[in-house]
């Protein structure tokens, strides 16, 4: 078992193969210990995930959607467009 140093299959050595790079941001610390209230840092977690349920994540599942930002009216509506733009 290569992926551990001892060359021993864990049950934890497992997950770790598994799951290594699964969760592509380490921001999640910096998300659930900040003094935000519990729902603004849900939020926040959900964005960092690309978890919300903008017109592409929609249009992804094959749900009905307006494509373009209801803010704006020209860009397609994204996570990143709408919180970073």
């Amino acid at each position: 078992w290569k992926w551990t140093t001892s060359r021993s299959y864990t049950a934890k050595s497992w997950y770790k193969a598994t799951f290594q790079g699964s969760i592509h941001s380490v921001s999640w610390k910096f998300i659930w210990k900040s003094w935000a209230p519990p729902w603004v840092r849900f939020f926040h977690w959900l964005a960092d995930q690309d978890r919300c349920w903008t017109a592409d994540r929609l249009a992804r599942r094959g749900l009905q959607h307006h494509d373009p930002c209801l803010l704006c009216c020209q860009d397609p509506e994204t996570v990143d467009h709408l919180l970073l733009r």
